[in-house]
């Protein structure tokens, strides 16, 4: 039984790693295709003097998206900014404490927001709430990945919390 259990959790985290890849990755086209938005409002504004009504809001959207999309990923690698300044002066045992003591934290935050905002975005579903932009949009859509971003950063924070790995180990893989 306990082998069973032990191939179930890596295949999760196995497919939690892939899903936080591919959103990775989803995350840096979004930035892509922000470059590829401004280049077309600059060329279109400056040199056929007709600017879009839409770059604007569709830039705003993809910032979103993509910040919420690469946001696992970076807790994943421990990417997340951070002044370790009292773990540095503690001793291994009290610095691995307070470390993990953090990851807990964040990942409770990470999650209860990723709760509120799941709720909200049932919410925005029901009531077919449109953005107040040039180009309306579902809101409950762009919601939607701010639950992803934050449910997976708080899944990933639980995983460095529980990973064995010190402060030290830590800083030496980034």
């Amino acid at each position: 039984m306990s082998v069973v259990l032990r191939r179930l959790g890596r295949a999760l985290l196995w497919a939690h790693d892939a899903l936080v890849t591919l959103s990775y990755w989803l995350g840096a086209g979004a930035l892509g295709l922000i470059v590829m938005i401004f280049s077309y409002e600059v060329f279109s504004r400056y040199l056929m003097g007709a600017p879009t009504k839409w770059a604007s809001d569709f830039v705003s959207f993809l910032l979103l998206i993509s910040i919420f999309l690469v946001l696992p990923h970076v807790t994943r690698i421990d990417g997340n900014v951070s002044v370790p300044i009292l773990l540095n002066v503690l001793g291994r045992r009290a610095s691995d404490f307070m470390r993990r003591l953090g990851f807990l934290l964040g990942a409770a935050v990470c999650l209860w927001a990723g709760y509120i905002f799941l709720d909200e975005t049932l919410r925005l579903m029901e009531r077919g709430t449109a953005t107040l932009t040039s180009v309306r949009f579902p809101k409950w859509i762009l919601f939607a990945f701010l639950v992803f971003g934050m449910l997976n950063a708080g899944l990933a924070f639980l995983r460095l919390a529980f990973s064995g790995k010190s402060h030290q180990e830590t800083q030496a893989t980034i």
